[in-house]
């Protein structure tokens, strides 16, 4: 299973991320970038794409989709 360190997100704040939410989803889709949503300074989510994701949990995107 893949890790992901803290180092490879780059911060946003939440106003931001709420403002420019396509232009995220097209650069965690298209260019790999991860994200950590900071909400009054404190970290509260974390935006990446659903392919990392599914490598993070184990699950490979062919065994998701036959699932479906």
């Amino acid at each position: 299973m893949a890790k992901i360190k803290i180092k490879d997100l780059e911060p946003i704040a939440a106003t931001k991320a709420k403002l420019i939410f396509g232009d995220i989803l097209h650069q965690t889709s298209v260019n790999g970038k991860r994200f950590v949503v900071n909400r009054q300074g404190r970290p509260v989510s974390v935006i990446l794409s659903y392919n990392e994701y599914l490598e993070l949990i184990g699950q490979k995107k062919e065994e998701k989709e036959k699932s479906s």
